[in-house]
């Protein structure tokens, strides 16, 4: 074995972003929930409530206690978040972990839920938008920031124009019509399909969840009716969306779903609603995934002067010079040679036909080993290169 090592500009490690979902098998990404796959459950600020595993306010970052409660209103008054706090009751929509890749597009979600806002059950449907008009995977803003990690404009150094492959708080915020429409003009669904592949991704359409071209972005700092509503939070690579607006966890129709625990239909207190899910299809969520893969590529090569050795047994029939390892190949040769038997096919004019590239460590362990589909013919004054590339 002739061995040479990689030099520090021939590997490089990257990442390609791969879609997660086949819901529109010509644009795959796309994911739906609904039916039993889609659960829903109560949640209350009071620990008290006597419910196991319902006091999740501070798991998801809501203020809890009476002192977190007023402070919030301090700090959010007057803002998009200052009415994140005033319900004491919370529903959290649940997205299993098959249904989506390492993480939801915060752009990208519907959902669609039954509720009575005074003239019978209807469906409300809520879209996510963001603080921050980038299109990023998740919102960059610093309101997201409370919910989630730091925002790639907080980064040090900070990433002056986010996009869906850059780190991110992981959440957004959900908006609907039917609570307040965009401040801006025309409708939280606006630009929203799943028809396409959203801007920010390979093939992503310019017209499809593009957050830079105008569509309805909420301004923290504006007040009064300049001021854009949320009705929930969506925490992208948890599964979880929770409904916070009063205006929706009230009206909420619980009546007509099914306990995921016993199969029956939920006729307890809506305050202790556990894993209800709707056998109407209408109650859905629908939304964008990808998967982020990991690849490392080595160059390995060839290079004139080099590998016109083999130790396959059969060159021995040409009679060329033969040598034996561990030693330096030498004559303009950088590399070294293993332990073994040579034969140099440079010495009768031979060209060498490589039938495999392995990868070793320092001490000498094979790490990984690729072979082509046919061998590949090496003259000693040409050169050879082969791009190896490990997927993960």
């Amino acid at each position: 074995m002739e061995f040479k090592n990689i030099g520090v500009v021939d590997k490089s490690v990257q990442h390609e972003i791969l879609p997660f979902g086949n819901l529109n098998p010509l644009v795959l990404g796309y994911n739906q929930i609904l039916l039993n796959s889609l659960r829903f459950t109560a949640i209350q600020r009071n620990p008290n409530n006597g419910r196991p595993f319902s006091n999740l306010y501070p798991a998801f970052g809501l203020p809890a206690a009476n002192f977190e409660v007023l402070g919030w209103d301090i700090d959010w008054g007057n803002t998009s978040l200052m009415s994140i706090d005033s319900a004491s009751t919370a529903i959290v929509a649940e997205y299993p972990k098959n249904s989506y890749g390492e993480l939801i597009d915060g752009r990208s979600i519907r959902l669609s839920i039954p509720v009575d806002l005074g003239s019978g059950t209807t469906i409300m449907k809520c879209y996510t938008s963001y603080f921050a008009g980038y299109n990023a995977s998740s919102d960059p803003s610093n309101e997201a920031e409370v919910f989630g990690h730091t925002s790639a404009l907080n980064y040090t150094p900070p990433v002056a124009n986010p996009g869906v492959a850059d780190l991110s708080t992981n959440v957004s915020f959900l908006f609907s019509d039917d609570i307040k429409p965009p401040v801006n003009g025309g409708s939280w669904a606006d630009g929203w399909s799943q028809a396409q592949t959203p801007e920010g991704y390979d093939e992503g359409s310019s017209t499809v969840m593009n957050f830079n071209n105008g569509k309805a972005v909420a301004e923290s700092t504006d007040s009064g009716s300049g001021k854009d509503v949320p009705v929930g939070i969506c925490y992208l690579d948890k599964g979880f969306c929770v409904l916070t607006h009063s205006g929706v966890t009230n009206s909420f129709v619980w009546s007509g779903g099914t306990s995921l625990l016993t199969g029956n239909p939920f006729t307890g207190q809506t305050s202790a609603a556990t894993q209800i899910y709707f056998t109407n299809p209408l109650v859905e969520s629908t939304f964008y995934s990808f998967e982020k893969q990991w690849v490392l590529s080595i160059l390995c090569k060839a290079e004139a002067n080099e590998f016109y050795l083999t130790q396959n047994t059969t060159a021995a029939d040409l009679n060329p010079e033969v040598r034996t390892g561990l030693v330096a190949v030498g004559g303009g040769n950088p590399n070294m040679l293993g332990p073994g038997t040579f034969y140099d096919l440079n010495s009768v004019n031979k060209a060498t036909y490589i039938t495999e590239v392995a990868l070793y460590d320092d001490d000498g362990h094979m790490l990984a080993i690729a072979k082509p589909d046919r061998p590949v013919k090496k003259l000693t004054s040409e050169p050879a290169y082969f791009n190896l590339k490990f997927r993960f």
